[in-house]
């Protein structure tokens, strides 16, 4: 490992290569799942009070947790690629980590839905509408049809997964022999291409639906947090950056605002499907540098790193693909049978939600320890061979 960076702030020192692990970035996680949920489980569509409107509007904007974790994985997967691609085993070693971290859960969810569910008899409604065209879910492919008739009803929210998956089977190769200067540029053109994308899509007619879904007009959040990560690791850049997270919490704020004030997040809207989301990506990845730099400071303090959040984060990706089903299979056929309105009372949709977070992370929590802990052991065992490499480059 190369000799440390030292910033402007007295006391900072900002590793040539940045640390494996930032507890903030825990927390930021747990924001993102804990916004998504929320906004999934929420029935809250009628309410008669003032409150209960006011909280269903807010409910309603938890869609943009996604790009929030968007942001996040580019930051995270960018960083670890440009810190390991000068190692002999960068692409198997990458391929097979995420592998160990991400199919074992997927693959098993989707085999209990449509293999063990169907031969006992058991499979819901909507398993058995997606059994004719689940190979759009074992494909990773199920962003591109989510908004007609094979899109699946059981499992829609795994659209994210796809944008995700299909980006990083190429990112990869594009930073095989690209350092963080060459980096940073190829992710801000990503972004624009992106924001190309969406207005050309829109302008032929293409609904804001499909857009919200397709990974080449989703794609600027993930290059945008890589962006971030680049820029960490450019001698002259990553310093300034790390020394100050309040200017980054500031012009998040900024880009936030910019975003609202064009088309106030309405998904329905030329203006959000287009450029909102290019201010919604940027602030995102606004959040996740200022996370970073604010954990590279001495005696780091940031409500991030409460217990709570990180608890979140950590078991995010399975609250994430388990929380739908929960929601769908049992949450509503018991408030169906309860004889709870969930869409008018502000109480039951309140405890509801809460209850729902809580068996999610219930679920979720035996999920890692006795399912995907055994997978992650493999994991562990997969460090790229580290080589040196040229971080001017």
């Amino acid at each position: 490992m190369k000799a440390p960076r030292a910033a402007s702030r007295p006391g900072l020192v900002v590793p040539a290569h940045l640390p494996d692990h930032l507890p903030a970035l825990d927390g930021v996680r747990g924001v993102a799942i804990f916004v998504v949920v929320v906004h999934m489980l929420s029935l809250l569509t009628a309410p008669p009070s003032a409150m209960g409107r006011l909280l269903s509007s807010l409910f309603s904007y938890g869609w943009m947790g996604v790009e929030l974790f968007f942001a996040l994985s580019g930051f995270l997967i960018t960083g670890i690629l440009l810190d390991t691609r000068g190692s002999p085993t960068y692409l198997s070693t990458f391929y097979a980590r995420r592998f160990l971290r991400i199919f074992p859960l997927y693959y098993g969810t989707l085999f209990v839905a449509f293999v063990v569910l169907p031969a006992l008899g058991a499979a819901p409604t909507a398993i058995e509408h997606d059994r004719p065209h689940q190979i759009w879910l074992w494909t990773y492919l199920s962003n591109w049809v989510a908004p007609t008739r094979l899109g699946s009803e059981a499992f829609h929210h795994f659209w994210s997964l796809s944008v995700e998956e299909q980006f990083y089977i190429l990112w990869p190769f594009a930073l095989l022999r690209t350092g963080p200067r060459g980096c940073l540029r190829l992710c801000l053109g990503v972004a624009l291409a992106a924001l190309v994308a969406r207005v050309a899509l829109l302008g032929a007619g293409v609904s804001t639906a499909a857009v919200y879904g397709f990974t080449v007009t989703r794609m600027d959040a993930l290059a945008l947090g890589g962006a971030a990560a680049a820029a960490l690791r450019i001698p002259e850049l990553g310093p300034r950056l790390a020394a100050r997270p309040r200017p980054l919490w500031a012009g998040a704020a900024v880009a936030f605002g910019g975003g609202a004030l064009f088309g106030r997040y309405d998904l329905n809207t030329f203006a959000t499907s287009s450029i909102g989301y290019t201010f919604l990506a940027v602030a995102c990845a606004l959040v996740v540098l200022a996370a970073a730099a604010s954990d590279l400071q001495p005696r780091a303090r940031s409500a991030l790193r409460s217990a709570p959040l990180r608890a979140l984060g950590k078991y995010s990706y399975a609250i994430y693909v388990l929380h739908k089903p929960l929601h769908d299979f049992v949450g509503k056929p018991m408030l169906a049978r309860l004889g709870l309105d969930a869409s008018r009372s502000t109480l039951v949709a309140l405890v509801y939600v809460a209850a729902g977070l809580g068996a999610s992370f219930a679920v979720a929590y035996a999920s890692f320890h006795l399912y995907e802990k055994h997978f992650l052991r493999l994991k562990s065992r997969l460090r790229p061979r580290l080589a040196p490499v040229n971080p001017l480059k």
